[in-house]
């Protein structure tokens, strides 16, 4: 996995995924109501960015403890919390090898981040990992990018903007389907910000990054074989009510774990 340049742009980066997330803090919270243990307040955020949920999560008055492989990403959340006067614990970290300590009642894991985990070994190892870290009956909210056709795989294009005050980014995601290794399941993927502030536009390439296809029955089959966590459900949408189905199906799905 290597880290994309785009990361190094935490303000950027901030800006341009800064959309849906009260919806999303929603829909972890409504599954810490139905589903987590009693009293559920201590979360980790695998992944963390720029801090979007864990820094509206800390406003909710939960705990927040957030990993990232960014320093920049990580040291952008701390000054964040700081100038918010937030209480939230941060550090650099790889889904692939955790090394944060603590018990947390839920984790999280978002924005595709999972995807990052290439082979079943490293997705079970990872499963592992993050249960170690959950006290009895916690949650794992993860999310992943699931093709709507297959002749779309691997080469889906999506892009947003988002502005404020005088800085606009556009936000690009790639998929490079003349990369496809049918027998790993991977390709090559690539983040580009077309940034326009101050009256110039600057493009920020990611560079590309290989990624692993997950379909959703292969997907449960993992969770089984790891031992640790049942699937309580899939979602197309950040909400509880609608079960993931190929009419539900966004452009990801979004999936409920509980600790056995």
């Amino acid at each position: 996995m290597t880290q994309s340049e785009v990361y190094k742009h935490p303000h950027y980066y901030a800006l341009g995924y800064r959309w849906n997330t009260d919806v999303e803090c929603d829909f972890i919270e409504s599954c810490l109501k139905q589903y987590g243990p009693p009293g559920a307040s201590k979360l980790l955020d695998i992944g963390c960015g720029s801090g979007r949920h864990l820094l509206e999560l800390a406003k909710r008055n939960y705990r927040m403890t957030g990993v990232d492989l960014s320093p920049e990403m990580i040291a952008y959340v701390a000054e964040e919390a700081k100038r918010e006067q937030r209480s939230v614990t941060v550090s650099v970290d790889d889904l692939r090898r955790l090394t944060i300590t603590g018990t947390f009642d839920a984790a999280f894991c978002f924005m595709d981040t999972f995807r990052f985990l290439l082979t079943n070994d490293e997705i079970k190892a990872h499963f592992q990992a993050v249960a170690k870290r959950l006290a009895p009956g916690g949650l794992y909210l993860l999310d992943f990018w699931v093709p709507r056709q297959w002749d779309q795989v691997g080469s889906e294009i999506h892009q947003w903007e988002q502005t404020a005050d005088d800085t606009t980014v556009r936000v690009f995601y790639l998929q490079h389907p003349e990369t496809i290794d049918p027998i790993t399941q991977t390709f090559e993927d690539e983040l580009v910000f077309e940034v326009q502030e101050d009256g110039r536009t600057q493009e920020i390439r990611g560079g590309r990054t290989r990624t692993r296809l997950i379909l959703p029955q292969e997907f449960a089959v993992l969770v089984e074989h790891s031992g640790v966590f049942e699937l309580l459900g899939t979602h197309g949408e950040f909400d509880l009510a609608t079960p993931f189905t190929h009419d539900s199906l966004s452009w990801r799905m979004i999936s409920v774990l509980r600790k056995r």
